[in-house]
């Protein structure tokens, strides 16, 4: 596991969602200086850490993990879009999820070339 990089990761998602890392830590009921050291790879997060931090973020464990784990046969758009959708309420998902349906039906109208 490159811990260096996800600890990159979880910093850039607590930074993206403007949280100090007091904020996070106090979500994961875990010490300020304890997150502070995942974020610089001085720390090694259990797994039960790692989920407890995707949750705070409003991301998916895979997401914070991508780095180390094989995707050769997965679609990283399918996955980047996948990983900002996750956080939205249901209306958010439904709004999305008709837009997507509306290009992908004059996408294919329009033979295609849309």
């Amino acid at each position: 596991m490159d811990y260096e990089l996800l600890g990159r990761r979880i910093r850039d998602e607590r930074l993206m969602l403007r949280l100090t890392i007091e904020q996070l830590a106090e979500k994961v009921d875990k010490s300020t200086n304890y997150i502070g050291q995942i974020e610089r790879n001085d720390g090694k997060p259990s797994l039960e850490t790692i989920v407890d931090i995707a949750n705070a973020l409003g991301t998916t464990v895979d997401a914070l993990l991508k780095d180390s784990l094989n995707t050769e046969k997965r679609d990283n758009l399918v996955q980047e879009i996948s990983t900002l959708l996750y956080p939205l309420d249901d209306n958010g998902k439904r709004f999305i999820l008709d837009m997507v349906k509306r290009y992908s039906y004059y996408h294919q109208s329009a033979g295609g070339n849309a």
